[in-house]
């Protein structure tokens, strides 16, 4: 089973496409956190006790955020993801048996600011390792890529 969440955009000579990320240095580092965690990364089911629970972002195409934060909980065959910064999203394991992965829908709380105040998105999420991989598709918006890891308690107490 290959599971492939996102891969960064080249050029034709090769060189990150800076329309879509922004900067060289952004795109460096997507580009090295994508090589090894994505491009032939091998989809791990997740126990749904592992998956629930807190989460800190680690990194994303979207800037980097210390505080940004996702807790996950199970509710039946559905998830729920809330976000500390604005957003939520129910996702379920996808349909697709052969790779491991939960597909859903979210939106950004309209009293939210910027771009994405008030906005729908679609939502997959997939393990590799002990990293929860995420990618947010908001319509008409760059998409959203992170790298979550989990939340422990000598994390919180730091």
């Amino acid at each position: 089973m290959i599971l492939t969440v996102w891969e960064p955009e080249l050029s034709k000579n090769g060189k990150c496409n800076k329309k879509q990320l922004g900067f060289d240095m952004r795109c460096a580092v997507l580009a090295f956190l994508l090589s090894v965690t994505s491009v032939t990364a091998q989809a791990e089911p997740a126990s749904s006790k592992f998956l629930q629970g807190e989460w800190h972002q680690v990194a994303s195409n979207a800037g980097k955020c210390a505080d940004c934060r996702i807790v996950i909980g199970q509710s039946g065959e559905d998830f729920t993801v809330k976000a500390n910064n604005g957003w939520s999203a129910v996702v379920r394991r996808s349909s697709k048996r052969k790779l491991a992965f939960m597909v859903g829908k979210g939106s950004w709380d309209s009293n939210f600011g910027g771009v994405y105040g008030g906005r729908t998105f679609s939502l997959k999420i997939g393990m590799k390792g002990d990293s929860l991989l995420m990618l947010m598709k908001v319509p008409g918006r760059s998409d959203v890529k992170s790298i979550f890891k989990k939340e422990t308690s000598s994390r919180r107490a730091s």
